[in-house]
């Protein structure tokens, strides 16, 4: 001991110490690419040898991870700085049009997420199309055994609320899956004395909607800092009263580029203290608990669908051999029952919009006021309606990425049992589908 303190107190004086400008913010490391030149494979055979293949330079017996293969580094959407030559062999590069257009879609992020096992049903899907759990500590007095119970985490923006690095698990983002956590999860695999909570479908479906909330949050900040550049890249617009009409009479969506179509208008005022309700993301769990039995108590109202998938159409009618895309149309009183936070949902929507506006206003200063809805020259069908377009493609990517708001929506919509309504609507991006509608049989 006397010979290792000296040493223990030389170290702690040579350590730097720790910068206090972090803010709590971790920065990350340059993704750094270890693609190498593969050199030239040699000859095996002993024509034109003067010397035995272990004397080589480099030979693929005694250095053989010269001979190793690595991927590049991934394109970027859009490269700010121009390249500089570094004397690296791999440089970033720009994505292709083409390349845009496959990063624009929020289907296939979603099934390039990585691959996980639901441990209700054992299917293995990817992450997107799951629900993670964490096992959390549960506070106990002194003498108690330690108690843990499981909660959703990852559901919400890490932005808000980073992820636990916890051993957890995953299950189907499916509400009615949930029942059957408590007898078909391996809880002690995971942790000792864990226990399913009875309002875990609850906590969930209240997470996915404040993921929602907080896609519009960040994908507002990011468009209020992005100039438009081109009308094609305009992320959200207000449908007139004509256009809403033609998507109602037609049941179809003439917009290419749509990834989602919301209907949300503003909430009324309660009828009992004639005032509107104040626009809060979050809430209580009790307040969430009241809002679904007053809405079981209610439910001789006939309220809409929460979404219904309606085909995009275009002038160009591309390949016959491809089926039609479809988009999702979300009716605002069932994607947000609680209706402070549907109050939030159209307030953030509402904002999105006037910085659209301002981005239009400041690229086509000419126009003046004609990329306005609600202008007060408009009048009848040429009104905006309380329909919200929201779109995404190759040019929208320069701006910002639209597609995690599309994946939250998508997410809430597969929670809510939307996605798994029959066998039709889940074969177009699940194949085997059927286990759903047996695995919903036996439950019903």
């Amino acid at each position: 001991m006397p010979r290792l303190l000296p040493r223990l107190l030389k170290i702690l004086q040579d350590t730097p110490e720790p910068s206090t400008s972090s803010n709590g913010y971790t920065r990350y490391k340059k993704r750094v690419s270890v693609k190498n030149t593969i050199p030239e494979t040699p000859t095996f055979t002993a024509e034109g040898r003067t010397h035995s293949i272990l004397l080589d330079d480099a030979n693929p017996i005694t250095e053989g991870h010269l001979y190793n293969r690595h991927k590049s580094l991934p394109p970027r959407v859009r490269l700010v700085k121009p390249l500089q030559d570094t004397g690296e062999h791999d440089h970033p590069r720009e994505m292709t049009d083409e390349e845009r257009e496959w990063w624009s879609s929020p289907y296939l992020r979603m099934l390039a997420s990585p691959l996980r096992e639901c441990q209700i049903t054992r299917k293995k899907l990817p992450c997107d199309f799951l629900i993670r759990l964490a096992p959390v500590r549960l506070p106990t007095s002194q003498g108690v055994r330690e108690q843990q119970t499981l909660v959703p985490d990852g559901v919400e923006h890490p932005k808000f609320k980073p992820r636990r690095s916890t051993p957890a698990c995953y299950i189907v983002c499916w509400k009615d899956a949930v029942p059957y956590a408590s007898s078909r999860i391996p809880l002690r695999k995971i942790s000792q004395n864990l226990t399913v909570p009875p309002l875990l479908s609850v906590r969930i479906g209240y997470q996915l909607r404040l993921r929602v909330l907080q896609e519009l949050e960040l994908l507002t900040k990011r468009l209020a800092a992005s100039p438009l550049d081109d009308p094609a890249a305009t992320v959200l617009r207000r449908l007139t009263r004509s256009e809403w009409n033609v998507v109602r009479q037609t049941n179809s969506i003439p917009h290419k580029d749509a990834v989602a179509l919301m209907v949300v208008p503003p909430v009324n005022q309660n009828p009992e203290t004639k005032e509107k309700p104040r626009p809060s993301a979050q809430l209580d769990i009790a307040d969430i608990v009241q809002t679904e039995t007053d809405n079981s108590e209610t439910s001789s109202r006939c309220l809409p669908p929460l979404s219904i998938l309606h085909p995009v159409t275009d002038d160009d009618l591309g390949s016959p051999l491809l089926p039609n895309a479809q988009a999702p149309l979300y009716h605002g009183l069932s994607l947000f029952p609680a209706r402070p936070q549907r109050a939030a949902l159209h307030k953030a929507l509402c904002k999105l919009l006037e910085v659209e506006r301002r981005a239009r206003s400041r690229a086509l200063p000419a126009s003046g006021s004609s990329g306005h809805e609600n202008s007060p020259r408009v009048r009848g069908d040429a009104k905006g309606s309380h329909a919200f377009l929201l779109r995404s493609n190759q040019h929208t990517t320069k701006r910002a990425d639209v597609v995690p708001l599309a994946i939250a929506l998508w997410r809430l919509r597969m929670w809510e049992g939307q996605a798994y309504g029959s066998a039709t609507e889940t074969s177009h991006w699940e194949v085997d589908a059927e286990w759903r509608l047996s695995w919903a049989e036996q439950m019903y």
